[in-house]
């Protein structure tokens, strides 16, 4: 096939504008890249450079080669950095950010372009809130999910999944991961490669390699059932109630107050309830009522988070911490309590009280997602219309343009 020196000028510019355009390239990048074209530019016409054999006969494949290798450079490119997409089930695209539940007694798979996979099963309830090349985030809400991270041969793998309180890191592998909203227990199982779990009742990080199987449940209230077979188990029982010795300073009634900002909190809300959680409340900072309703949400009773938080509202008016009670209420209501209504006056309050705060943005999602929950239809597409125009690459995004298409 014969290519006319007009055809190869085609191909060659529009390699050059593939290039030229890279949203993604920074500036140094693409003055290289114009170097590099106006170099080739030059050589080829350059004296010393013949674009005829000594016959006068042209070599066309020259310029054909170099914009075939441009080409297939560009294309390699594109095919590196393209962003990641899912599906969920057969056939529906998946969007950042929506509610993916497992319904109809059968499990629901996603698969990602990347050739990873999450197998979601019946009941469970998750979100993918971010996803780029070679990295993600989900939240599982509730449920059983069974994963397969494809490893990157080249570049990293960092794909995060968040429950409660854990959160598992991978890189690359095989695993079982259950997290129980109702009891906050956990469990994770790994069949290939290593994943690190943190958070929850851990003192530290750690690694779970391939046939270990790990058990958490950090509610004093709630031991983990123990495993007669499978796999060598790192079990984890609940943090024993550590004996409170009387502080020569602030005296055994306050201990708490040492378990709380050590971290501890599932001992600290044990330490809280034995002084008298009420009275507790009444002499607390905002910073530790904040930690005792995160205690109270984490390892149980929810009650017990919510009337720190009412505490920290009414002692602590107009402060950034009382805005904060506020979204974390509106968090219990939603999640917890399925109290849709009373979830949207929350997420409203901590938006009246901090508009320009570092919540604001996941307050609009909670809120429109709340409203439209309540039945509040035309209230969510107020919100589905503000949320874009302040956050149009947003992780609700795709949710809003979804209640403004209906």
């Amino acid at each position: 096939m014969e290519y006319s020196e007009q055809d190869l000028k085609s191909i060659g510019a529009g390699v050059h504008d593939i290039f030229a355009a890279d949203p993604a390239a920074s500036e140094e990048i693409r003055r290289g890249r114009m170097v590099f074209f106006e170099e080739v530019e030059h050589r080829n016409a350059a004296p010393g450079f013949p674009r005829s054999s000594p016959r006068g006969r042209r070599r066309p494949w020259l310029p054909l080669v170099l914009a075939t290798s441009l080409a297939a450079g560009a294309a390699g490119l594109w095919i590196w950095m393209r962003p990641v997409s899912f599906q969920v089930g057969e056939a529906r695209p998946g969007q950042l950010g929506d509610v993916i539940d497992a319904v109809d007694g059968k499990a629901t798979p996603l698969h990602f372009s990347d050739g990873s996979t999450v197998l979601l099963h019946q009941g469970g309830r998750m979100r993918v809130l971010s996803l780029r090349t070679g990295a993600a985030r989900v939240l599982v809400e509730d449920g059983v999910v069974d994963v397969t991270i494809a490893h990157r041969k080249s570049g990293k793998t960092k794909w995060d999944f968040e429950a409660g309180p854990y959160r598992v890191t991978v890189s690359g592998t095989k695993f079982r991961m259950a997290f129980h909203a109702g009891d906050d227990s956990f469990s994770l199982s790994t069949t290939e490669g290593q994943v690190v779990l943190s958070g929850g009742c851990q003192k530290a990080p750690r690694l779970v390699s391939a046939g270990q199987v790990l058990e958490l449940s950090c509610s004093p209230h709630k031991a983990p059932p123990p495993r007669e077979n499978g796999p060598a188990v790192a079990m984890e029982a609940p943090l024993a109630t550590t004996p409170e010795v009387a502080s020569p300073v602030r005296g055994r009634s306050e201990h708490w107050r040492e378990l709380l900002a050590a971290g501890r909190l599932s001992e600290g809300l044990g330490a809280a309830e034995r002084s008298g959680f009420e009275r507790v409340c009444q002499m607390a900072t905002s910073k530790e009522l904040l930690a005792l309703a995160d205690a109270g949400r984490f390892f149980g009773p929810t009650m017990r988070a919510v009337a720190a938080l009412r505490v920290l509202r009414r002692r602590f008016p107009g402060s950034m911490d009382a805005a904060t009670a506020a979204f974390t209420l509106g968090r219990i209501a939603f999640e917890k309590q399925h109290a849709y209504a009373e979830a949207t006056t929350w997420f409203e309050t901590y938006l009246r009280e901090q508009p320009n705060g570092p919540l604001m943005g996941d307050s609009f999602g909670r809120l429109m997602e709340a409203r439209l929950r309540s039945g509040d239809h035309a209230g969510a597409r107020l919100d589905a219309q503000q949320y874009l125009h302040r956050f149009p690459e947003g992780p609700y995004a795709s949710e809003a343009r979804g209640i403004l298409s209906r």
